[in-house]
C-alpha cells in the first residue's frame, strides 16, 4: 500500500511544505561552518561531518572518518563501534534510505566500501526521535552522497607508499569459480571416485597463490557535473603486508600453539555516484565494489597436536552495492542490492610430527576450500505530510536474502570430497512496516520535540540442523518507541532526550551455518535463540556556539539494557578450535561522557578535539564485566594550520582497551589493547590545482589481542604515505 501511495503522488504537485521538524540530513552541508549551523538548528543529538573536514584528513574511506566523530570507533578497519556499543548496535542510511549488513557473519556495515571523496556529509545521530528508525541505540549513521551544485570536471591522480609492502615481494591467489556446469551436492557425492576426479580437474588448474611485486598504491577520481547533475567515478589499489604473532593457552597457563602468520593483501575499490535533480526530484544512484585478495603463510608449533606447521590459507572477498532512490520532500522510495561472494577460501595445511628432523619433509594435511555467495535485495519506500504542528509517516521496507556456500577437502591426490553440511545455506526474508506521529513545538527559547513511532517487523529465517531437518525460525516483533527531545536557548543550546529504543537479531545471528575463520582459528556460528534487545536511553548536552566555524559541547548519557546481545566464546571451545558465537545477557548498564572542542586560536590556526568516557556493565548470574567492544575511553585531537594557499593538519586518535569477545569460566575475555595514531595531512591549492600530501599512522604502533597477563595476537602496523593531485580541467 504504502508504494502505491508514493507512485500515486509521483505525478501530483508537491504543494505542502514540511520542513521545521525534519531532522533527515539530506540538503548539502558541505563546509564546515554549514555542518555546525544545521547541528545548531538540529532537534536531537548528533555529530556531523563535512567534506570540507575530510578534506582535511588523509581518509581514503568512510571508515578512517568515522573514526574522528565523538564517542565513535572502528573496529578491524571497517566497523563502527558508537558510544561503546558494537556494530551490531548502530544502523546505517544512505541518504536517509536503510542499508543491510554486508557481512555474511555479523550484523555490521563494512564502511571501508564507501570512498570519502563521494561523501559530501556524514551524520551520527545519537539520540531517537519518531521520524526515524527505532532500531539503533549506539548511533545512526548517514552518508550524504555529494548533490548537484555548480559547474565541475575535474580529475585527480594519487600514489601511495606503504612502509611494509611497497616495492616488496607478496603473494596473490588467482581465484578459481566454480562452473556454471559443476554438479550439484548431491550429484558429485553420487560420483565414483574417477568420475570425481574429472569433476575436480575442472577447478585444479589453478591452485597455488603466484608471487607478485608491490608498486606503489594507486587512486583515480573523476568528476563531472552542473547545477542539475553530478557523476563521480574512483577507483583504488593497495597492497598491505602485517605480520601477526599467534598464541593461546588452555587454564592453567599451558601453551597451546605458537604461530607466525604472514598475510599479503591487495585491495581493489571502485566507487560512483550519479545524482540527477528533476524539478522537485531527486534521482540519485550509488554503487561500491570492493575485492579483497589475501594470502596468509603460518608457521609454527602446535602443542596440542604436537605438530610442526607450515601452512598456507588464500581468500578472495567481492562486495558490491547498489542503491537506486527516488524522492521529493514528501515521498521517496529506494531499491537496494547487497551482493557478496568468497570464491574459493583455501586452506593449505601442512604439518610433520613436533620431534622430526630437520631433513623431513611436512605433509599435506586436512585441506579446505570453500565457496560462499549471499545476495540481499531491499525495497522500501516512505511518505511524510504534516497536519498543522503534527508530523505523520509511513514507512516500509521488505528484505530478502539468499545465502549458500559449499566446502570440500582433497582425498586421494587431487580428488574433492564434498563435506558441505546441511548448516551450509539459508534464506530469509523480512517485512518492516512501521508509522509514525510526532508534535513540535516551539516557544521563545524552549522547544520540544515528542511522539512515539510503532514498528512490526515479520521475521523469517529458513535454516536446517546438521542432520538436515528444516529449521523455520518465525518472528513477528511489535515495537512502540517513544521519544522526547527538548532544546532550551536560541544561541547556545541545552538539550535533553529519553527514548526506547531495539535491536533486534538479524538473518545470520539466528541461522546455524558455520564458518571458520583461519586466521583467528575460530568457527563463527550463530544462535537461532536470540532474542531482540531493548534499550532505555536518556541524553543531556550543552553546547556553545563560538561563532560559525567554532563549537564547544559537553554532553552525558545513561543506557538500560535488557537482553543485551553479544559475541561470546562458547563454553564447548578449546583454544584449538575457538567456537564463536552470539547470546543474550540478562541486563546491562552504561553510560559515559562527550566533550567536543572546535576553535579557533589564531586567524590561522584551529584546534579540533573530542574526548569520550564509558563505563559499562553487564549483569550474568553472579559476575559482572564490561560490554563486549565497549572501550573506556577516545581520545580525538587535530590542529588544523591554514594560511593563504597553503594548510597543514596533524590528527590524532587513541581508543581505550576494549573486550574483542566475550570468554568462559576457565577461559578469560580477549582484549585489544589500545595505541595511538597519528596522521599528517599537507595540502597546496590554487584556482585549479590541489595537491595533497598524507602520512596515515606515522608511529605504526603494534595491534594486540590478549586476555589478562599474556599475548594472544600481536599484528604489526604500516605507515603510509600518499601523494594526490587534483586538476579543474
Amino acid at each position: 500500500m504504502l508504494l502505491l501511495v508514493a507512485i500515486f503522488n509521483l505525478f501530483q504537485s508537491d504543494t505542502s511544505k514540511i520542513g521545521e521538524v525534519n531532522i533527515s540530513v539530506s540538503a548539502k552541508q558541505e563546509t564546515i561552518s554549514s555542518t555546525i549551523n544545521f547541528q545548531k538548528k538540529s532537534l536531537v543529538i548528533l555529530d556531523i561531518v563535512s567534506s570540507e573536514s575530510i578534506n582535511k584528513t588523509p581518509d581514503a574511506n568512510i571508515s578512517g572518518v568515522l573514526k574522528r566523530v565523538g564517542g565513535a570507533s572502528i573496529q578491524n578497519d571497517k566497523f563502527i563501534i558508537v558510544r561503546g556499543l558494537a556494530d551490531r548496535y548502530n544502523s546505517v542510511s544512505l541518504n536517509g534510505a536503510l542499508i543491510g549488513s554486508t557481512e555474511p557473519d555479523k550484523k555490521s556495515f563494512s564502511f571501508d566500501l564507501v570512498p570519502s571523496n563521494l561523501v559530501d556529509n556524514l551524520t551520527v545521530t545519537k539520540t531517537a526521535s519518531p521520524e526515524i528508525t527505532g532500531e539503533f541505540s549506539g548511533g545512526l549513521v548517514n552518508i550524504v552522497t555529494k548533490v548537484p551544485s555548480r559547474q565541475i570536471k575535474q580529475l585527480s591522480l594519487g600514489l601511495g607508499y606503504g612502509s611494509l609492502s611497497t616495492f616488496n615481494n607478496g603473494w596473490k591467489l588467482n581465484t578459481t569459480y566454480l562452473p556454471n556446469d559443476f554438479l550439484s551436492t548431491k550429484q558429485f557425492r553420487s560420483l565414483p571416485t574417477d568420475a570425481r576426479r574429472a569433476e575436480s580437474d575442472k577447478i585444479n588448474s589453478v591452485f597455488n597463490p603466484t608471487q607478485t611485486f608491490n608498486i606503489p598504491n594507486l587512486s583515480l577520481k573523476y568528476t563531472l557535473g552542473d547545477r542539475n547533475f553530478i557523476s563521480n567515478l574512483t577507483l583504488r589499489k593497495s597492497n598491505s603486508i602485517i605480520t601477526s604473532e599467534r598464541q593461546d593457552y588452555m587454564s592453567g597457563n599451558d601453551l597451546m600453539y605458537q604461530y607466525v602468520d604472514i598475510n599479503y593483501s591487495e585491495v581493489i575499490n571502485i566507487g560512483g555516484i550519479t545524482n540527477i535533480k528533476l524539478k522537485s526530484l531527486d534521482f540519485k544512484n550509488t554503487f561500491n565494489y570492493l575485492r579483497e585478495n589475501s594470502v596468509v603463510e603460518r608457521n609454527g608449533v602446535n602443542y596440542d597436536n604436537q605438530q610442526l606447521i607450515n601452512s598456507t590459507s588464500s581468500n578472495h572477498t567481492n562486495k558490491f552495492i547498489l542503491l537506486t532512490q527516488l524522492n521529493n520532500k514528501k515521498w521517496g522510495i529506494n531499491y537496494s542490492l547487497l551482493y557478496r561472494t568468497q570464491p574459493d577460501y583455501r586452506i593449505n595445511p601442512f604439518a610433520k610430527n613436533i620431534d622430526s628432523k630437520g631433513d623431513s619433509n611436512f605433509i599435506w594435511r586436512d585441506s579446505y576450500r570453500f565457496w560462499s555467495k549471499m545476495n540481499e535485495n531491499i525495497l522500501g519506500g516512505y511518505y511524510n505530510d504534516t497536519l498543522g504542528k503534527i508530523k505523520y509517516g509511513f514507512y516500509e521496507m521488505f528484505k530478502y536474502r539468499g545465502f549458500g556456500a559449499r566446502v570440500f577437502r582433497y582425498d586421494n591426490g587431487f580428488v574433492l570430497n564434498e563435506i558441505t553440511n546441511n548448516t551450509d545455506k539459508y534464506n530469509a526474508y523480512s517485512n518492516l512496516a512501521s508509522g509514525y506521529a510526532s508534535y513540535y513545538n516551539s516557544n521563545g527559547k524552549f522547544s520540544y520535540l515528542t511522539g512515539v513511532r510503532v514498528e512490526n517487523q515479520l521475521f523469517r529465517v529458513n535454516t536446517y540442523d546438521f542432520g538436515g531437518t528444516p529449521q523455520n525460525i518465525n518472528r513477528i516483533y511489535l515495537d512502540i518507541s517513544p521519544s522526547l527531545n527538548l532544546t532550551y536557548g536560541k544561541v547556545n543550546k541545552v538539550r535533553m532526550s529519553l527514548s526506547q529504543t531495539v535491536a533486534r537479531p538479524e538473518f545470520r545471528e539466528v541461522s546455524n551455518f558455520a564458518f571458520y575463520d583461519f586466521a583467528r582459528n575460530a568457527q563463527i556460528v550463530g544462535n537461532p535463540n536470540l532474542v531482540r534487545t531493548k534499550v532505555l536511553n536518556s541524553d543531556l548536552r550543552y553546547e556553545i556556539y563560538p561563532s560559525k566555524n567554532e563549537i564547544i559541547t559537553v554532553s552525558a548519557f545513561y543506557k538500560y539494557f535488557i537482553n543485551p546481545i553479544e559475541q561470546t566464546v562458547d563454553n564447548g571451545s578449546v583454544p584449538s578450535n575457538l567456537i564463536l558465537t552470539l547470546s543474550n545477557s540478562p541486563k546491562a548498564t552504561l553510560y559515559g561522557g562527550e566533550i567536543e572542542i572546535r576553535k579557533n586560536i589564531t586567524k590561522e590556526l584551529q584546534l579540533y578535539s573530542n574526548l569520550s568516557y564509558f563505563k559499562s556493565t553487564v549483569v550474568a548470574s553472579s559476575w559482572y564485566r564490561p560490554l563486549q567492544g565497549q572501550s573506556p575511553y577516545i581520545i580525538n585531537a587535530g590542529l588544523f594550520y591554514t594560511k593563504d594557499k597553503y594548510s597543514i593538519n596533524a590528527l590524532y586518535n587513541r581508543i581505550g582497551e576494549r573486550i574483542a569477545a566475550v570468554g568462559f569460566q576457565g577461559y578469560p575475555d580477549i582484549y585489544e589493547n589500545a595505541r595511538d595514531v597519528l596522521d599528517i595531512t599537507a595540502q597546496y591549492e590554487t584556482k585549479r590545482t590541489t595537491i595533497k600530501f598524507t602520512l596515515s599512522d606515522l608511529l605504526s604502533q603494534n595491534s594486540r589481542f590478549y586476555q589478562k597477563g599474556r599475548d594472544l595476537i600481536t599484528n604489526n602496523n604500516e605507515t603510509n604515505i600518499n601523494l594526490s593531485v587534483n586538476y579543474k580541467l
